[in-house]
């Protein structure tokens, strides 16, 4: 396993996934279509890795704790399986918050394995980031290869491969607040984080460079959402901010910006907007854990070793 450390924080980097190896795929929150799994297994399989899930990756789920901690156990089930290298969720949708309390992490970090994921998801790459260190990856679900753009498709095949810390940098961001920040990534659906708040797995960004997404949520929930992570303290000594698409959250673009760098403004740190990743199909991977900086002169967000 790699591991780089930067002011502090040791970033631990799983093995990479190769042609050959064997990908897991995981529903710890919504269940996918078996449309949608033909589809972006069929990709997987065609960059030459072996796929393997269980049943629970179509069923609806139940209401309860008994299925919580079921698919918790699943969870770890497939992850300690010694010919998977990598776990994919199969979509996002709703219920992996309720996974966090079952987890058995000092098992998960015995053997470390890359986990990808977006939107709902967002709580398990919280979670295993800072609960063990680990460089978690917000990129595709299964559900989501089929309609990714080419550049999107190629951004997770490379991130999946990659042996370690790259230098990788996104260009032509648009500056809404003004400076440069370094520190280490993390963040993902912003509905997602707020739901953490008052829970034991509470985010805070201090010394990180934040990233954010969403999608289907009104302007005004928006700012609303923002406000809620400032009056927590979880944007406390952030270093930077970086945002994503807000796909389907009402208004133009410039009104979605004025809305997003208003709430932010009191941070006093530089923030971009426009990185390509997000619920939409240019949805580029991002390792969180990694060093980043952001400038907004250059309107650009880099990754680092």
């Amino acid at each position: 396993m790699n591991a780089s450390t930067e002011k502090g924080l040791t970033c631990l980097w799983p093995p990479p996934v190769r042609p050959g190896d064997a990908v897991a795929v995981a529903a710890p929150a919504s269940p996918v279509s078996r449309e949608d799994w033909d589809r972006g297994v069929a990709i997987l399989r065609d960059w030459g890795f072996k796929v393997v899930c269980g049943p629970e990756v179509f069923q609806t789920r139940a209401w309860g704790g008994e299925a919580d901690r079921r698919l918790a156990r699943r969870f770890l089930e497939i992850w300690r399986q010694a010919e998977v290298k990598a776990i994919i969720g199969a979509r996002g949708g709703y219920g992996s918050l309720k996974v966090l309390p079952h987890l058995d992490l000092a098992a998960l970090e015995a053997e470390p394995k890359r986990l990808v994921g977006f939107s709902d998801l967002t709580n398990l790459l919280w979670r295993l980031h800072r609960g063990l260190g680990l460089v978690t990856f917000h990129g595709p679900t299964v559900s989501h290869l089929p309609v990714l753009t080419p550049e999107a498709r190629e951004s997770f095949f490379y991130w999946l491969t990659a042996p370690g810390p790259q230098t990788v940098t996104f260009p032509g961001l648009t500056a809404l607040l003004p400076g440069t920040g370094e520190g280490v990534l993390a963040g993902g659906n912003l509905t997602t984080l707020c739901h953490l708040l008052g829970t034991p797995y509470a985010p805070r960004f201090r010394d990180y460079i934040l990233f954010l997404e969403d999608h289907n949520e009104a302007l005004y929930r928006l700012d609303r959402l923002l406000h809620h992570l400032l009056l927590a303290g979880a944007l406390d000594g952030v270093k930077g901010v970086v945002l994503g698409a807000f796909t389907g959250c009402g208004g133009s673009q410039e009104d979605l910006w004025e809305v997003l760098a208003a709430a932010l403004a009191p941070l006093q740190v530089p923030v971009l907007a426009g990185l390509p990743v997000g619920h939409q199909p240019d949805n580029h991977t991002l390792p969180l854990g990694v060093w980043a900086r952001v400038d907004s002169g250059a309107g650009s967000l880099t990754l680092a070793p």
